[in-house]
């Protein structure tokens, strides 16, 4: 082994300069980088920085025992100061892989060895407990993201390669057995089912515990595992201790079920009540994304988002009875008091059906502050009580949003996002259609204020050359929208029913496009 010196016998690679080492060294897959720094103390320190960037900045666990103890021994090492970013993926060691995977007699004792691991886990509440741990030694803690699929930028080892959390390739060395990432095998399972609100509570508590306050709280779903109203649950004996977390947040990405029940096939009124408590001590929040369910539609979704929303939107306390369409029946209690979140700049909606005017009030609210809109696969609903006019002049609604909001005058953004829209005139349509609308490529055409919006339709066999999405970004966000956004929305000739409202493409899906994170198994083990 060399010295801490480089001595003048030292390897000639070694001599280039750092850019180059890390052009060179950029094409070595996982191991055969790990293998060249352990070479000598030289090679190690040559490019130290650029590994602990890619495989320390991030990393992703799951909550096993391998896992979890990897996440503790790194916070506890130098290594400690470079972890900024913790994903917790909902990985779980999965209960029937022993019926649909030949395994040796060996691997099938060692797999049901680590599912009691991991149940135990959870039953002793040790979750919380490892997870405080480390988390009170990690000081530039940043971000701490939920997630329940692997990022495939990992492109160093492929064009197909994952980030796997830490722990997965052990396992399946071990076993044959990779964990589960997604929520196949979750209905009639009411432990995998509720997994993530579970989870999420674990990871709040946990940070209260270690005094870690993180600006950024995120949670990733491709696979159906969204948060219950039950996972913003605040104990009232564990509040004091939660709630300064929450307060120290600039930034929050939620995927939730609108759903409040105790059955996925049963749908109840409900505004999420937990879920509006646990806002109200985020009040500092510069940042807020909620997400609802992708792959499904339902009336009673429906509903229970416009409850939501419509408290989102309150400047003051109302009974649910104001909050409400006319065709859901609640009891008139008060629902809890609103949200001011007064340095709002960032406000990303996804995955929803809400009417126009939610959208409006919601915008209007916060557009003092408001900077950054986004709308994606977003379903914009006609108002009640306007339905058959608007059906019958085939309006198209987001150009009345558009207008709406050119209206606000202290709306001043600089981004705007618009994608994947579809929208329904008539929601007393028991076949809940709706229309996709899009983009044409065609040069707009010249439009004004006062123009109707009724809307292009595309009645050929052969439609429009059209974009699923535009954005911009900028000073002038009136001009664009103006002159650009709104003369270029169109209404597709197709009604989309729940079948295809079902399709889940995953492109340009904005929870995920931060996915560098760095993450590896005991192959970096040193």
């Amino acid at each position: 082994m060399l010295g801490d010196a480089n001595p003048p016998d030292a390897l000639p690679l070694l001599r280039v300069p750092p850019e180059i080492l890390d052009r060179i060294t950029w094409h070595l897959a996982t191991t055969e980088l790990c293998n060249f720094r352990l070479t000598c103390k030289s090679a190690e320190r040559a490019v130290d920085f650029r590994f602990t960037a890619e495989f320390f900045t991030r990393k992703q666990f799951m909550v096993s025992e391998f896992s979890l103890k990897a996440l503790r021994d790194i916070s506890k090492s130098r290594l400690a100061g470079y972890l900024r970013h913790v994903h917790i993926s909902l990985d779980q060691v999965d209960e029937m892989a022993g019926s649909r995977i030949n395994m040796t007699a060996e691997e099938r004792s060692l797999y049901q060895q680590r599912l009691t691991e991991q149940s135990t886990l959870w039953t002793l509440g040790l979750v919380p407990k490892y997870l405080a741990e480390a988390f009170s030694r990690l000081p530039n803690l940043e971000t701490v993201a939920l997630r329940d699929f692997n990022s495939t930028r990992r492109s160093r080892d492929g064009p197909h390669a994952q980030w796997r959390s830490y722990g997965a390739q052990t396992l399946l060395k071990e076993t044959g057995a990779l964990p589960i990432t997604n929520e196949v095998f979750s209905w009639g399972n009411p432990a995998l089912l509720h997994r993530a609100s579970t989870l999420f509570k674990a990871v709040i508590h946990s940070l209260g515990l270690a005094n870690a306050r993180p600006k950024n709280i995120e949670v990733m779903e491709r696979n159906g595992n969204l948060l219950y109203d039950s996972a913003f649950h605040l104990h009232p004996d564990l509040e004091a201790t939660d709630a300064p977390v929450l307060q120290s947040l600039q930034k929050l990405h939620l995927c939730v079920d609108v759903y409040w029940a105790t059955s996925p096939h049963v749908a109840q009124p409900y505004y999420q009540r937990n879920l509006a408590g646990f806002l109200k001590h985020c009040n500092g929040l510069e940042e807020l994304r909620i997400n609802g369910k992708r792959s499904s539609y339902s009336q009673g979704s429906r509903q229970n988002l416009h409850l939501l929303m419509s408290w989102l939107a309150s400047s003051e306390a109302k009974p649910l009875s104001e909050l409400q369409s006319a065709d859901v029946s609640v009891d008139s209690q008060f629902a809890p008091p609103p949200v001011e979140f007064p340095q709002l700049s960032n406000l990303s909606l996804g995955m929803m059906a809400i009417t126009l005017d939610e959208v409006v009030h919601l915008i209007t609210k916060f557009a003092g502050s408001l900077q950054y809109l986004e709308l994606w696969r977003f379903q914009l609903m006609a108002n009640p009580g306007t339905d058959a006019d608007i059906a019958e002049r085939n309006q198209n609604l987001f150009i009345h949003l558009l207008k709406k909001l050119l209206a606000i005058p202290n709306l001043n953004l600089r981004h705007i996002k618009l994608g994947i829209l579809q929208q329904m005139l008539d929601v007393s349509d028991t076949n809940k259609k709706m229309q996709a609308v899009e983009f044409t490529k065609d040069e707009p055409a010249s439009t004004n204020d006062e123009k109707d919006a009724t809307a292009p339709v595309d009645t050929r066999p052969r439609r429009k050359p059209t974009n699923n999405s535009m954005e911009y970004t900028g000073s002038d966000w009136r001009h664009f929208v103006r002159h650009e956004m709104i003369p270029r929305l169109y209404i597709i000739n197709r009604d989309l029913n729940l079948a295809g409202l079902n399709q889940s493409s995953h492109e340009e899906d904005s929870d995920d496009v931060d996915d560098e994170d760095g993450d590896e198994d005991e192959e970096m083990d040193e």
